[in-house]
């Protein structure tokens, strides 16, 4: 790439190796965590040692929708929280609960609106 040229694209930072997939991790966020809700998302916080990478978990039910609505809900909650995991400390153990509403929120822009304010009121982002 020529060096007069500006590389204008995100950071390619996956949420790869930061996801919880354990269900005894699940479980202990949401028996020690603390939690912020909205209209559309549940969100899950419990702090954990400095050391640890900030791990997130993401839960949407059948109340949801169908496979289609559901697998594009995770998609969408996924991306918004891959744009703003380098905002967050290391030691965080998140889950995200999409309520039933969640659908209404077509656009990745919709989404991220709804999780920068989850996000604010937990203090995890400015």
């Amino acid at each position: 790439m020529p060096e007069d040229v500006i590389d204008l694209t995100i950071d390619k930072v996956s949420l790869k190796g930061h996801r919880l997939q354990q269900n005894r991790d699940f479980r202990t966020v949401f028996l020690h965590g603390t939690s912020v809700a909205n209209r559309y998302y549940v969100l899950y916080i419990l702090k954990r040692r400095k050391a640890e990478a900030t791990k997130v978990g993401f839960s949407v039910s059948k109340k949801v929708g169908n496979a289609v609505v559901r697998n594009r809900t995770k998609r969408l909650l996924r991306e918004s929280l891959r744009l703003h995991v380098h905002h967050f400390n290391c030691g965080y153990f998140l889950v995200v609960i999409a309520r039933k509403d969640a659908p209404c929120l077509k656009t990745l822009t919709d989404v991220d609106k709804q999780i920068v304010i989850l996000l604010k009121r937990a203090k995890l982002c400015t």
